[in-house]
């Protein structure tokens, strides 16, 4: 048992030998995290193709599928100096460029091709949005969307859909979806980690239905999930059965929006060697003979966060979900940081002026606000101390027997 990075270096089974899988999708959405360098091919405004699902610029010979979308080699991607733009704002930058390198030295992905790159942020909107297009070199395409990196707005955006639908990157994906479907004639599988798998599941849902019949694949790792009127509309209803969930074991992010707690109701639970939140950082999720290693069922403080979150939602209206959301923000942005990174590597300096803004929080939603500032904090650096969760768990929340088992 090891992590995508280990089984990406030792294991050289071909697409032809195992067919692409849900751990493949996650070491391609965990890539699109990347700011791919210059040489990489973007998505121009002005690029559009033909009707969507139609042959574009014919079909090749061999049967394979035909694409006017620019692409380079993985291989491309490997240039010592454009590392740190790449991966200087993601989650342990040197393991990042250790699955790249891992990838471009196996016989499975060595033959992948990158391009259709799109990046995209706008605070003003609060917008953060970037995909790109992966030829996976057994016929299909693979759309991946970003998920959210350390920024605050990129986080804001996420709980934004707590009384918002759609958020701007989601509009953005389905256009971005769109516009790919119209450049490639073959299958297409859709995917991100985070934010990117929930863009991933709204962007199929949105999808046109002559697109949605060549979509054989759509993943979501720890994305939040959808209320049940979006998962009853026909748009869902058309890819439900080809949409696969995944969260790992003590999985937050994953669970916000989700009343569905059981394994049976469609999702895969993963094992994870991260502690805590840090359980959402896919490069610690843990892997097997090119197989998700799956745990039995959420752990007991997930499923408690899940419910004290989730209900809390329930019981009120958007309006009300919006001032908690722009209050819990404004915690955050008293800072004066931009990222969550900034925030941790300054938190001495941070944490009395967050103080000083959780007192506004109203009374009735503490509880909630303590769920998330605890996972919000501890997604942020794994190294965070302890003292900064007790204080604002004080100052914001009254104490509770069981308030640290989440």
């Amino acid at each position: 048992m090891g992590t995508i990075i280990d089984e990406t270096r030792n294991d050289f089974i071909t697409f032809a030998e195992r067919p692409f899988n849900e751990m493949d999708s996650l070491i391609l959405a965990q890539l699109a995290y990347a700011r791919m360098p210059g040489n990489v091919p973007r998505l121009e405004d002005g690029q559009v193709g033909g009707r969507a699902g139609a042959p574009v610029g014919g079909s090749a010979d061999d049967g394979s599928a035909a694409s006017l979308l620019p692409m380079v080699g993985l291989r491309d991607l490997l240039r010592a100096e454009c590392y740190d733009a790449m991966f200087g704002r993601v989650w342990e930058p040197a393991m990042n460029v250790d699955l790249l390198r891992a990838m471009c030295e196996n016989p499975r992905w060595r033959g992948v091709r990158v391009g259709g790159y799109v990046s995209e942020f706008e605070p003003e909107e609060t917008k953060q949005f970037s995909a790109c297009a992966f030829e996976v070199g057994d016929g299909s395409l693979y759309v991946a969307f970003r998920g959210t990196d350390s920024s605050i707005v990129g986080w804001q955006e996420d709980f934004m859909m707590a009384f918002r639908r759609p958020v701007p990157s989601q509009e953005a994906a389905v256009r971005y979806l769109r516009r790919v479907a119209g450049l490639w004639s073959g299958p297409i599988r859709v995917g991100g980690h985070s934010k990117g798998g929930n863009l991933a599941v709204y962007a199929a849902a949105g999808a046109p239905s002559d697109v949605q019949r060549r979509i054989v694949g759509v993943y979501s790792h720890d994305g939040p999930g959808f209320d049940r009127e979006f998962r009853d509309g026909a748009g869902y209803g058309r890819i439900a059965g080809r949409v696969h969930k995944s969260v790992p074991e003590a999985s937050v992010i994953g669970m916000l929006f989700e009343d569905r707690e059981d394994v049976a109701d469609g999702y895969t639970v993963v094992r994870s060697d991260g502690i805590g939140i840090m359980q959402h950082f896919a490069l610690n999720w843990q892997v097997k003979d090119g197989e998700f290693e799956r745990a039995d069922g959420l752990s007991a403080g997930a499923r408690y966060a899940a419910r004290t979150i989730n209900g809390w939602m329930a019981s009120y209206d958007d309006d009300h979900r919006r001032r908690f959301i722009e209050q819990l923000f404004a915690v955050l942005g008293a800072t004066g940081c931009a990222t969550f990174g900034e925030l941790t590597s300054h938190w001495r300096q941070s944490l009395p002026a967050m103080l000083a803004a959780a007192r506004g929080i109203d009374a009735e939603d503490r509880e909630v606000a303590l769920a998330v500032l605890k996972g919000l904090a501890s997604t942020a650096a794994s190294t965070m101390t302890s003292t900064m969760t007790s204080t604002v768990t004080s100052a914001v929340v009254p104490a509770r027997p069981n308030v640290d088992e989440i």
